[in-house]
């Protein structure tokens, strides 16, 4: 399989009869969005190369337990469309992959993997006020969770949401807020397990 392997900087449009071999990166929970279910993982392969993916409908469940976390695969024939509107890119390349279950999708051996250690790129909160406002630049961050606030009701917005204080190796402290889709799946293990000031792994924040 290895042979037969391209990289994801030179998948383009429409292409067919390929395969490349890549690490989950990221995964965001389930969620319903124009009335439809999906999920989106962003791949990142051994070059560095990163293109997101989407999962629609009645294909996400089946995929959602085979695509684990930082685990490496080998991903084929997918289909390849182009990122239009307003929708966020989350890799280096402006085109994702449409996965089905009728993608070729099979985890590699253990001795095949991707090492992890090669894909994040932290952003120092020292850097954060420089970059809120470039649209093209992900704040991903390091940090531990020192505190953790109440949920509260924002009248204004009329949705619920929790802050939480977090710091990180510059000794920087910060609020984290999640709001309602973060209530019932992040919130409550940040909560329980605020006393051992676990380290976590964001992608993908706004500031």
């Amino acid at each position: 399989m290895e042979e037969k392997c391209t990289t994801l900087g030179k998948l383009e449009l429409e292409a067919q009869n390929w395969f490349v071999k890549v690490i989950v990166a990221e995964k965001t929970p389930i969620r319903f969005l124009r009335w439809r279910r999906q999920q989106r993982l962003v791949f990142v392969d051994k070059e560095n190369e990163r293109m997101q993916s989407i999962i629609y409908e009645q294909d996400v469940d089946q995929l959602d337990k085979l695509l684990e976390l930082y685990k490496t695969y080998h991903v084929g024939n997918a289909k390849i469309r182009e990122i239009t509107g307003n929708t966020p890119i989350l890799g280096t390349s402006k085109h994702q992959m449409i996965l089905s279950r009728s993608t070729y999708i099979k985890r590699t051996e253990e001795h095949e993997r991707i090492p992890i250690d090669h894909i994040y790129q932290f952003t120092p909160f020292s850097e954060l006020p420089e970059i809120a406002d470039v649209p093209t630049k992900q704040i991903n961050l390091l940090f531990s969770v020192i505190h953790v606030f109440p949920p509260r009701f924002v009248e204004r917005t009329k949705r619920n949401l929790q802050d939480f204080v977090i710091i990180n190796e510059e000794r920087r402290a910060l609020i984290l807020t999640l709001w309602e889709e973060f209530l019932q799946s992040e919130a409550p293990y940040l909560t329980k397990n605020v006393h051992t000031m676990p380290i976590l792994i964001s992608f993908a924040l706004k500031f």
